[in-house]
């Protein structure tokens, strides 16, 4: 694992990382790897985070049964540092055809208040995410049309999590080209150390797959070095504080090269990806 701190936050870091996957719900077999490539802050006891936003551009790939793709955004709170203490809410988009049995690329959701043990799920698969009255989108739903990379327009998806001040839930905003609006909460009541605040946000996105099969593309499928209009990126990147305003992240942050990468963040935002096949 590679990692880089940051002088804006104490510990904003990048990483990526290979590893057998037996976290993400543990609804994944164990036989999967995944690779992960993500912009982390990461802070403690002090540090509060009443949500985040950014804009990604977002895309589609032809995967298979046995491969995911994803791209999201994260708010956490790592408890006393154990596995079981951890909570998390994720929300992004991804192609999941195990999943949904399609290759389509879907916004989803996913929440644990126990580090992916026995809590949690995606979109509405139990209990706990209440959609929001006169919501135009649900999770789960069909994102399209996709960006075109053979010359055509790039779509881009705005994605927020914000801690509503008065009940404390935790609301997920969407938005298609367009300024986000609600899809719905997650209650307060389902989290213990989340009912709180966040201490942890994350901007990133990862892969997994059968270890028999050669990775996925990650974003677009392009290297970061290719920039606007080939690699997927994220933008306006904006940590939230108590009253709802955004703080943007404005940090270089450099990371290195593996199967996947991601480009220095500059002026709140920066490029990620790469083609997969990694064996």
């Amino acid at each position: 694992m590679f990692r880089v701190t940051s002088l804006m936050l104490p510990t904003i870091a990048l990483c990526i990382f290979l590893l057998a996957h037996q976290g993400f719900g543990s609804r994944l077999r164990p036989t999967i790897q995944e690779i992960i490539a993500h912009q982390t802050s990461v802070g403690g006891p002090n540090d509060n985070y009443y949500g985040l936003q950014a804009i990604t551009d977002v895309y589609g790939h032809d995967l298979k049964t046995g491969q995911l793709s994803a791209t999201i955004i994260w708010v956490h709170h790592t408890g006393d540092g154990s596995k079981s203490s951890l909570n998390t809410i994720q929300v992004g988009w991804h192609i999941h055809p195990e999943r949904y049995g399609d290759t389509r690329t879907h916004l989803f959701a996913y929440w644990t208040r126990d580090g992916y043990e026995t809590t949690g799920c995606f979109n509405r698969d139990c209990p706990g995410f209440i959609t929001a009255k006169g919501a135009t989108v649900s999770l789960g739903a069909i994102i399209d049309p996709v960006s075109d990379l053979n010359g055509g327009s790039l779509q881009n998806v705005t994605l927020k999590l914000l801690k509503e001040k008065t009940s404390g839930d935790w609301w997920v905003y969407y938005g298609f080209n367009s300024v986000p609006t609600a899809v719905g909460y997650y209650p307060s009541s389902l989290f213990t150390n989340l009912a709180k605040i966040a201490n942890t946000v994350s901007f990133g996105a990862y892969v997994s797959v059968d270890r028999a099969q050669p990775t996925p593309p990650l974003g677009s499928g392009a290297s970061p070095n290719d920039g606007q209009g080939h690699a997927a990126s994220f933008s306006d990147m904006q940590t939230i504080d108590v009253d709802g305003t955004g703080k943007p992240i404005m940090e270089d942050l450099p990371s290195v090269a593996k199967c996947y990468s991601i480009a220095p963040v500059s002026h709140g935002k920066f490029f990620y990806g790469g083609p997969g096949g990694c064996a």
